[in-house]
């Protein structure tokens, strides 16, 4: 009995953390993504905020270059700006670096963004070597690279040492986690053996703690070291339930680590559930904060939560999985966003409607129509022209859409809300009464 009335406790106060929560999961991202659907293997944002996407398929019969009669199945790597665009040199199918020239014929295993906000990307094995490269996020040029031993678990980087650990997907007394500088020079092992299976980890800013998955063991096992001349030894274990595929810091709550709490393939233990990631703070030690991924059939939640990485503002939450051919190979969760909805409607020409109710306390229903796609922002400002809401900064197809505005800490007065798209502006007056 005691051990279920802790269970039940323990529950309830999570879920008394998880309500105030303020992410908004905005579904499929980008609007128009040439890959769509698929599993996702490898997620990572860059200074500029470019979304890197690995996907796990390789594409059948993809032209290496414009004009070439060779075909070949290559592992793309995605990379998307902010409004949903693909980059210049995106997709990435070869690799062109200093005395090598690889073409992406085996698959992504992890993308980690560098201090210097490189791209460290790790490569299976068959037909190619396992491989570590450092991808320029500017050019998409490879910097370097360097052959690994094992099928590699996604990088960790320590952003103050700048040390670089890798780790095996499979664990075993023999598969060690090892450490490398920034020019990939092997400095020794952090770990000598492994165990479990990881498809991700984290290692602290100072690289003394080393965050390890294990997802099949329940936990996350966490291997500490007094400095950089010790040993690392196993001194804790966090999230006791959830089996952890994805993990990663948080840009601007720096003691977040963000971590999957596990899947229908390998299901957690409550308090945690499948498909969310959780906000472990390393210094409350308490979960602080979570985000939910939108399953493409709810009756058949199969898709694994496989790549998480923020904006570099950290509002911006992108989510990948590991599903089916019907999963989302990325959804975009905006923290303090609201949810935007699509209607059956065929829109005309650029409008704005009056909201409603007017006046309204606190929330009121704002629609909006676009005849063609582009980038939509709608904002609120007060009548000294200072901006207090963001509700839609995204790529939008054409179609009429509806949001709620929540004006529950603002006082009452005159609001102004602006619709910008391209070169029109439309804007409207509302009144909170409260």
């Amino acid at each position: 009995m005691m051990k279920k009335a802790t269970l039940i406790i323990a529950v309830v106060l999570m879920t008394a953390s998880m309500s105030m929560a303020q992410w908004v999961n905005q579904g499929a991202w980008p609007p128009n993504s040439p890959q769509p659907k698929g599993q996702n293997h490898a997620t990572a944002v860059d200074p500029e905020g470019k979304v890197w996407v690995g996907w796990w398929g390789p594409k059948a019969k993809f032209g290496v270059a414009p004009g070439d009669t060779l075909k070949k199945n290559v592992y793309l790597i995605y990379v998307f700006k902010p409004d949903g665009t693909q980059a210049s040199f995106s997709p990435i199918w070869r690799l062109d670096g200093p005395g090598f020239t690889d073409t992406l014929l085996t698959t992504n295993r992890g993308f980690r963004t560098n201090v210097d906000g490189n791209i460290l990307m790790v490569t299976g094995s068959s037909p190619t070597p396992n491989y570590m490269y450092m991808i320029d996020y500017k050019t998409g040029k490879a910097l370097k690279r360097v052959q690994l031993k094992w099928t590699p678990a996604a990088p960790a980087v320590a952003k103050d040492s700048k040390v670089i650990f890798i780790a095996p997907v499979v664990g075993s007394p023999t598969n060690p986690i090892e450490m490398y500088d920034q020019n990939f020079t092997l400095l020794g092992n952090a770990l000598n053996g492994t165990t479990s299976f990881s498809r991700s980890f984290e290692v602290s800013a100072d690289g003394n703690t080393i965050y390890w998955a294990g997802y099949t063991l329940g936990k996350v096992m966490v291997y500490n070291r007094a400095d950089e001349f010790s040993s690392f030894a196993l001194k804790d274990s966090i999230m006791q339930g959830a089996a952890a595929e994805s993990f990663t810091w948080h840009p601007v709550n720096k003691n977040q680590l963000w971590i999957s709490g596990g899947s229908n393939n390998d299901k957690p233990k409550p308090p945690y559930t499948m498909g969310t990631w959780y906000a472990y703070d390393v210094v409350q030690k308490k979960v602080v904060d979570s985000l939910k991924w939108k399953y493409a059939d709810a009756t058949k939640p199969d898709e694994r939560p496989r790549a998480l990485a923020f904006s570099p503002d950290g509002k911006i939450a992108y989510i990948g999985s590991f599903g089916t051919a019907n999963s989302d190979l990325l959804q975009k969760v905006v923290f303090g966003g609201s949810a935007v909805e699509k209607l059956d409607e065929i829109p005309t020409g650029y409008d704005l409607s009056q909201n409603y109710p007017n006046p309204f306390n606190p929330t009121t229903n704002i629609k909006f129509s676009i005849p063609k796609e582009g980038f939509v922002t709608l904002k609120v400002f007060n009548t000294l022209g200072q901006e207090v809401a963001s509700l839609v900064n995204d790529f939008k197809s054409a179609g009429s859409y509806q949001v709620d505005f929540d004006a529950k800490n603002l006082s009452s007065g005159v609001y102004v809300y602006t619709l910008f798209v391209g070169n029109y502006k439309i804007s409207k007056k509302m009144m909170l009464m409260k």
